[in-house]
């Protein structure tokens, strides 16, 4: 069964599951991000559009690529992607004329995460809401959940937060004027493989924020 996001729309509001909606299915635009790659060799070709299902509203969003991942974003935006050699990869989107987000800034933007091998790098996204899991892979969490995000465990391998403007928290980017919404989560996957870990933060304008809900949601669907 699918579960589905709503952020609500007062700052203080939290990411919380939902009843399930009607689920559509709609094609998007996909676009191929300006990506470094961290090996030499071919690199797999993109599809020019993307068929998703979802219980949200999809208008006026388009699929970003790295090749590799996909992170649904509102058309239009700057857009930059990143392939290591150890299979972890990034999308990190923007709206175009502003800077690049870094992680603590005041720019809107979404971005995603995945670290499928390297065991430092699925630490540090587990981190710090699955202090067990980097614990076990051999890089203990060195620092808790940042003062006033608050959190909350849609399942026992999802972990949604949300970082209200000003606070500097788990969100990339967050700490401007904008609301940060985003999810880390543990692939389920048996104990003896190497999970993959995947973090998306989406942090845009209150009238934007229900393309938030489609693009997280979309993420747990694609990774968890």
């Amino acid at each position: 069964m699918r579960t589905t996001l709503t952020i609500l729309a007062l700052a203080a509001g939290l990411t919380l599951p939902t009843a399930v909606a009607s689920a559509h299915t709609a094609t998007l635009p996909v676009v191929r991000c300006p990506t470094t790659f961290g090996y030499n060799g071919p690199h797999p070709g993109t599809p020019s559009e993307l068929t998703v299902t979802s219980n949200t509203t999809t208008e006026g969003l388009a699929a970003y690529t790295n090749t590799q991942d996909y992170l649904l974003a509102p058309v239009g935006m700057s857009c930059a992607g990143f392939v290591a050699a150890d299979g972890g990869t990034s999308v990190t989107t923007w709206p175009r004329g502003d800077a690049r987000p870094r992680h603590y800034s005041h720019e809107a933007g979404l971005t995603l995460f995945i670290e499928p091998a390297c065991a430092s790098c699925r630490a540090a996204e587990a981190c710090p809401f699955f202090s067990a899991f980097a614990r076990n892979v051999g890089f203990p969490c060195e620092s808790g959940i940042p003062a006033d995000e608050k959190v909350y465990r849609l399942r026992s391998n999802i972990a949604l937060f949300e970082d209200p403007p000003g606070v500097r928290g788990s969100g990339w980017p967050s700490g401007g004027s904008y609301t940060a919404n985003g999810l880390v989560g543990i692939e389920n996957a048996p104990a003896h493989v190497d999970q993959l870990v995947f973090r998306s933060t989406c942090t845009l304008p209150a009238f934007q924020r229900p393309l938030c809900t489609t693009s997280l949601n979309h993420t747990i669907d694609r990774y968890a």
